[in-house]
């Protein structure tokens, strides 16, 4: 445990709360802190094979045809500005050099990070890029996080600053909301069954994720804060509109990247509703489309709703809810005491191992913080109260009367029952009135006893200020991201290699082969014709190639040539053998389209 002297002014402070009684948060212009370090790995661009090229292509294509009167206007302005291109699968380094003009960044992560993580990564404005790529399989949409999603979803719209500014303020509420043990339970479950879904697998292991993730749905009971916020972004940053529920334009990530979700959201069966704080009591799933979407007026809503939602939070209300959200948690928090004192721990009341013992917990308890940190274990700071006799513990320390024994122990007797003693001293910062000091502490409460006879002092105060999830300090990490921040010699590379079948690996070189017969123009006509005979022989229900092809063949001028008409009446086959499964019609009129605007 370690505490933490008030350092400069809180970025947003509670209602009513002088932010002198809070400590600082993490600037948002700061570098990335140790603790975040480990979720970071480096995109290797040349682990991307060309099937994953052509999927890019495919899904960009159509998304910029698509979005150019659906989405809102900053998407388009956006994509130029994060380095985003058909052409390529971008590089993330590049993006974060785009991205600095606007105040923000962008690093590399490896498929799903802790939710913390992914908020402080926000809050800082830095956003966090899995740099895998979906499967032809499910290019329409996959519950899997993708360079797709992150890269082409979110990024675009960050370039409007009221907007990118939601995102940061989002992240940094987020960090602080409590969570609950249940809430990583659910979290497992997503991440598992996204996985499975992405990735071929038996139906016993999909239906077992399945089961697991609505077992562990239906045991959540009342949403933690944390799952609140998490539904907010959900329904704003990730699947949100902005407009009127009649007249709107798609701002979500996860509609702006999804050739499904982009053209299914419009479906008179998707109710369209206000956004307000009620949307952060329905909850979602990340494997299937949306039901229901919500409209904000203006991205300046979007704060608006943020800020009712952040009031009902423990760390706005303060005090002793604050307190109660703290214990009930189970987690890693911060508590800050008057005077700008706080304490970074997991706390619990003295005297209990169980945080759901809560019907003892009095104004005038002691809270004692387990674990271990920055190389400090069982280190305590309490909150008691008011003293038996009505008078002020601080006011003895003061006068250094009253209760001061011979060996210079001050000796209290609270209201609550709690009997604490230790010899009064200076403390590493001054806290004026607010609070005392106290080494060789050593307290008891109902039945509970602590002795601490470390060579630093403990913080002895009669209130608590307020709690908020997670640390204050970046020196004490709120997340168990591994044992040392990972060098960048050290770091893992993504995407990961592919184990390719035979026929896979025949088909990869087919589809090579069409991306380097597309770069050498007319003359790499024959090389279409020997893919396109290939394909016929081999991959009879292959279409993502056949179309890269025909694309290529347009896009040549070749419009007259007899294999684009061959090309044609495959691709309208393998729509009806695919029954609509694969997004092959639309294929087909983006390059109708394409032809007719030449």
């Amino acid at each position: 445990m370690e505490t933490h002297p008030a350092t400069g002014d809180v970025d947003r402070s509670p209602p009513e709360r002088a932010s002198s009684d809070i400590g600082p948060h993490v600037n948002p212009d700061r570098p990335i802190p140790d603790y975040l370090q480990p979720f970071i790995v480096e995109q290797d661009p040349r682990r991307y094979t060309a099937v994953d090229q052509a999927v890019w292509r495919f899904v960009l294509l159509q998304l910029s045809d698509l979005l150019q009167h659906s989405a809102h206007p900053s998407y388009a302005r956006g994509l130029a500005q994060s380095a985003i291109s058909p052409d390529h699968i971008p590089s993330i380094a590049e993006m974060a050099r785009g991205l600095a003009a606007i105040g923000w960044s962008a690093v590399c992560v490896d498929g799903f990070i802790p939710p913390r993580a992914f908020q402080a990564f926000q809050a800082l404005g830095v956003l966090p890029i899995a740099a895998e790529i979906r499967t032809p399989e499910h290019l329409p949409y996959t519950p899997a996080p993708d360079i797709i999603h992150e890269a082409a979803g979110h990024a675009p719209i960050l370039i409007d600053p009221v907007y990118a500014a939601y995102v940061r303020a989002v992240g940094e509420v987020g960090t602080r909301a409590f969570a609950s043990p249940a809430d990583a339970r659910i979290d497992r479950a997503v991440r598992v069954l996204s996985e499975l879904k992405e990735h071929p697998t038996t139906d016993h292991a999909l239906a077992a994720a399945e089961q697991e993730l609505e077992r562990a749905v239906s045991e959540l009971g009342p949403p933690s804060e944390a799952a609140r916020i998490s539904r907010l972004y959900w329904w704003t940053a990730e699947y949100g509109l902005v407009g009127t529920p009649r007249d709107y334009r798609l701002y979500g990530a996860g509609l702006l990247s999804s050739l499904g979700e982009s053209h299914f959201c419009h479906a008179p069966g998707v109710r369209k509703l206000e956004l307000s704080a009620e949307c952060t009591l329905v909850g979602y799933d990340i494997t299937r489309p949306q039901p229901q979407l919500y409209v904000a007026r203006d991205f300046e809503h979007l704060h608006a709703v943020l800020e009712e939602v952040s009031q009902t939070l423990a760390y706005d209300i303060g005090g002793e809810q604050a307190v109660h959200a703290a214990l009930a948690s189970a987690e890693l928090c911060t508590i800050y005491f008057p005077g700008g004192a706080q304490v970074i721990g997991t706390p619990q009341l003295l005297g209990t191992h169980d945080a759901r013992e809560l019907v003892g917990f009095e104004p005038g308890a002691a809270l004692a913080f387990r674990g271990q940190l920055l190389g400090r274990v069982g280190a305590y700071a309490v909150a008691l109260g008011k003293l038996a006799d009505g008078s002020d513990p601080r006011k003895l320390v003061a006068d250094a009367a009253g209760s001061i024994d011979p060996q210079g122990r001050l000796d209290l007797r609270y209201a609550s029952g709690v009997h604490a003693s230790g010899v009064p001293c200076a403390g590493p910062w001054d806290v004026g009135d607010a609070a005392c000091w106290l080494r060789d502490f050593r307290l008891s409460w109902r039945g509970g006893e602590l002795a601490c006879a470390e060579p630093y002092p403990w913080l002895l105060a009669d209130r608590v200020v307020t709690a908020g999830a997670g640390s204050a300090s970046p020196d004490v990490s709120p997340i168990e991201a591994g044992s040392a921040p990972a060098k960048p010699a050290q770091r893992c590379r993504v995407p990961k290699p592919k184990q390719l079948t035979p026929a896979a690996d025949r088909l990869e070189r087919l589809y090579a082969d069409a991306a380097e017969a597309r770069r050498q123009g007319a003359r790499g006509r024959a090389t279409l014709a020997a893919v396109s005979t290939e394909l016929g022989a081999s991959h009879a229900h292959e279409w993502l190639l056949r179309w890269n092809v025909l694309a290529t063949l347009i896009e040549l001028g070749l419009d007259a040539d007899p294999l684009v008409a061959q090309l044609q009446r495959q691709l309208r086959e393998l729509e009806n053998h695919y029954a609509g499964k694969h997004p092959i019609a639309l294929g087909l009129d983006y390059l109708a389209g394409s032809r007719g605007a030449a």
